[in-house]
C-alpha cells in the first residue's frame, strides 16, 4: 500500500476510533500523544500535545478529576497510566510561548467575560487567540476561580496558576481583579461598553442544611474556611472537627483541618462507591489521618449552653432505590441514632449558582441558554461554566469555556462582520514551548520538621525516567494493531482476549496471496480484520512473543 494510502487509512481510523482517553476529555486533548511521546523522550512534541487545547494545562496537570484515567484500557490490567502526572511533568518542564505572535489579527471587537475562574479563562483564552479584545473582570483579589479559592495549595501551587494566567495575559487579555459585576460595575454597563458578554461566575452560592443548630457558633461553610487557607491565611479550626460531605471539597476540608492541628472526621451518608472522589485522593486524607465515617447523616447539632457547637447528632442509614441523581438513597435506620462529640463543623455540601450575583433583575434568564451557542434570550450575552451545568471539575469548566468562546466568535462575525475572513476556532493551538522550571514545586507536602503544611505540595513532580516509563504502560488503543506474521507463534493468546472476535487465522498460498483456511495452505498466524476491531489493546497486551504492534505511535 503506498505510503500516502496508509497515512489517509490511518487517520481515517482514528477519528473513527479516537482512545478512550481523548473521547472522555472534555477539551478532546489527544493523551495517547502526549503519553507516547513522553515515552519515546520527545518531551517538546508531548507538551504541545498536553498544552495546545489546554489553556489551563499546568492547573490541570495538579487538580484535574482525570476522566482520561477513568477509562484508560490499562487499568482492566493493572492500574491506568498516570495521564494527569505526566501532564504535570510536562508543564513543570515547559512554558508556552510565542502565542501572541500566532493570534490572529484584531477584529477591533471587544467581549467582557465575567468571572476568572477555569471557563472564563478559557473563553478569553480563545477569544484573543481569534483575535478579539477581551477583558475578564473578578470579585477575588486573582484570578483562579475555584482552582484558587477552592483547591488547597497542598494540591495546586501557587506557581501553577499564575503560570497559566500569565499565559492567558500574554495573548493580550486584560484581567481586572477586585471588580464585582453587579455591584462595583453593572451588568448593563458592560452590555453597553462591549460587543459581547460572557458570565462565568461558577457556582458560588453555598447549599446549606436544614437542620437545628445549624447556626451555632462554630458551624461553618466549607469553601470560605478553604478560601482563608488558600489565600494565605489561617483560618480558625477547632480541635476535634466533623465534615460533613463526600466529594473534594469535603476531602479539601478536611485535610486542611489536619494541617491546622484537628482530630477530623468526615461524615457521609452513602458508600465510598457512590463518591466521585478518586482513590488517590480519599487514601492521602486518610492516611494524612482523617478518619472517614459512611452512612452517617446529620440531624441536628448540640449547643453547648453558650451558642457553641458541641456535637453533631447522627443516625446511621442503609442504602435504598435511587433517588434523582440515580445514586442509591440513604435511608435512616430506627434506633440508630449517636452523637459525634466536636467542637467544629465544616459543611461540605456543595454550592450553586447565584444569578443575583451579577444581576438580580435579570437574573431569571442568565442562566437559560441556547445549549448550541450557549446564548441567552439577552442578545450579545452569553452564559456558560458551572454557571448553568452547576458544579463540575476545572477540566469540564474548560471545555464549556472554549465552546462558549467558539459561538461568541461566530456571533460576533455574523452581527459585525458577515462575510469576513475570519479563522475558524481551533482544536489545539499552535504555541512555542520554551524551557520552564521542572521539579521546582516538587516536594513532600512538609517542613524540614516533618509536619504537613498548608502551602507545601503533596504530590511530587515525576522525574523524567518515571514520566517515560510511565508512558510505556500505553496500550495506544484507538489504533489498529497489526500481527507481524514471522513472529508470530499461532498460541491463540490473542484470540482468547478479544472481546469481538476481531482476530482471525490466516495462511498463504504458494503465490504469496493470504485468505482464511482452506485447501493446502499453510497456517502461518493471525490477522487482526479492521472493520471489527475495536482498538481496546487486549491483544497488544497479551501476545508472548511481541508479534502484534501498532502504527506510528504518534
Amino acid at each position: 500500500m503506498p505510503k500516502l494510502k496508509a497515512l489517509q487509512q490511518l487517520e481515517a481510523w482514528r477519528e473513527r476510533y479516537p482512545a478512550p482517553c481523548q473521547a472522555a476529555c472534555p477539551v478532546h486533548t489527544n493523551a495517547r500523544a502526549y503519553v507516547t511521546r513522553t515515552a519515546d523522550g520527545r518531551f517538546e512534541e508531548a507538551f504541545l500535545a498536553a498544552r495546545g487545547p489546554n489553556p489551563l494545562a499546568a492547573i490541570c496537570g495538579r487538580a484535574c478529576s482525570a476522566p482520561c484515567e477513568d477509562v484508560c484500557t490499562r487499568g482492566e490490567f493493572d492500574r491506568p497510566v498516570r495521564i494527569r502526572q505526566m501532564k504535570r511533568f510536562l508543564t513543570d518542564r515547559f512554558e508556552a510561548s510565542g502565542a501572541a505572535a500566532r493570534r490572529a489579527p484584531s477584529t477591533g471587537l471587544s467581549v467582557a467575560v465575567v468571572g476568572a475562574g477555569p471557563a472564563g479563562l478559557a473563553a478569553a483564552h480563545d477569544l484573543a487567540f481569534l483575535g478579539h479584545s477581551a477583558t475578564v473582570f473578578e470579585a477575588a483579589p486573582a484570578a483562579g476561580g475555584m482552582a484558587l479559592l477552592g483547591v488547597p495549595r497542598f494540591r495546586l501551587a501557587n506557581a501553577a496558576i499564575e503560570r497559566d494566567v500569565h499565559a492567558i495575559e500574554g495573548l493580550g487579555v486584560e484581567i481586572r481583579t477586585g471588580v464585582r459585576v453587579g455591584s462595583d460595575v453593572s451588568l448593563e454597563d458592560l452590555r453597553r461598553d462591549f460587543h459581547a458578554v460572557f458570565v462565568a461566575t461558577g457556582t458560588m452560592r453555598l447549599n446549606g442544611l436544614d437542620a437545628a443548630g445549624v447556626e451555632l457558633k462554630g458551624v461553618v461553610q466549607a469553601l470560605p474556611f478553604l478560601e482563608v487557607a488558600n489565600l494565605g491565611g489561617r483560618p480558625a479550626c477547632g480541635k476535634r472537627v466533623a465534615v460533613l460531605g463526600g466529594g473534594y471539597t469535603a476531602m479539601d476540608a478536611a485535610r486542611t483541618a489536619v494541617r491546622l492541628g484537628a482530630e477530623v472526621a468526615v461524615l457521609y451518608r452513602r458508600t465510598r462507591s457512590e463518591t466521585e472522589v478518586h482513590d488517590e485522593e480519599l487514601n492521602e486524607t486518610i492516611h494524612e489521618g482523617a478518619r472517614i465515617e459512611y452512612l452517617v447523616s446529620p440531624l441536628r447539632f448540640i449547643d453547648d449552653g453558650a451558642g457553641n457547637v458541641a456535637g453533631v447528632e447522627c443516625v446511621r442509614n442503609r442504602l435504598g432505590e435511587p433517588d434523582a441523581s440515580g445514586r442509591p438513597r440513604p435511608l435512616p435506620i430506627p434506633g440508630s441514632e449517636f452523637v459525634f462529640e466536636c467542637d467544629m463543623v465544616i459543611l461540605a455540601l456543595g454550592q450553586s449558582p447565584d444569578p443575583g450575583g451579577v444581576d438580580r433583575h435579570l437574573a431569571g434568564q442568565l442562566r437559560e441558554v441556547d445549549p448550541e451557542t450557549s446564548m441567552t434570550s439577552l442578545a450579545g450575552i452569553f452564559s456558560g461554566g458551572d454557571f448553568v451545568s452547576g458544579a463540575s471539575t476545572i477540566i469540564e469548566a474548560v471545555g464549556a469555556g472554549r465552546a462558549a468562546a467558539a459561538s461568541i466568535h461566530r456571533y460576533l462575525r455574523d452581527r459585525f462582520a458577515p462575510g469576513a475572513d475570519w479563522p475558524e476556532p481551533a482544536e489545539a493551538w499552535p504555541l512555542t514551548p520554551v524551557n520552564g522550571h521542572n521539579g521546582a514545586f516538587s516536594t513532600n507536602g512538609k517542613h524540614a520538621g516533618g509536619a504537613l503544611t498548608l502551602d507545601h505540595e503533596v504530590e511530587k513532580t515525576l522525574t523524567d525516567e518515571e514520566a517515560m516509563a510511565e508512558g510505556l504502560r500505553c496500550l495506544f488503543c484507538g489504533l489498529l494493531p497489526t500481527v507481524i506474521l514471522d513472529d508470530c507463534t499461532a498460541c491463540q493468546a490473542c484470540v482468547l482476549v478479544c472481546p469481538v472476535d476481531a482476530i482471525h487465522r490466516v495462511s498463504i498460498g504458494k503465490s504469496g496471496d493470504m485468505g482464511d483456511l482452506t485447501g493446502e495452505r499453510d497456517v502461518l498466524g493471525y490477522q487482526i480484520w479492521a472493520e471489527e476491531c475495536i482498538r481496546c489493546g487486549r491483544c497488544f497486551k497479551a501476545c508472548p512473543t511481541g508479534a502484534i504492534v501498532v502504527p506510528e505511535k504518534d
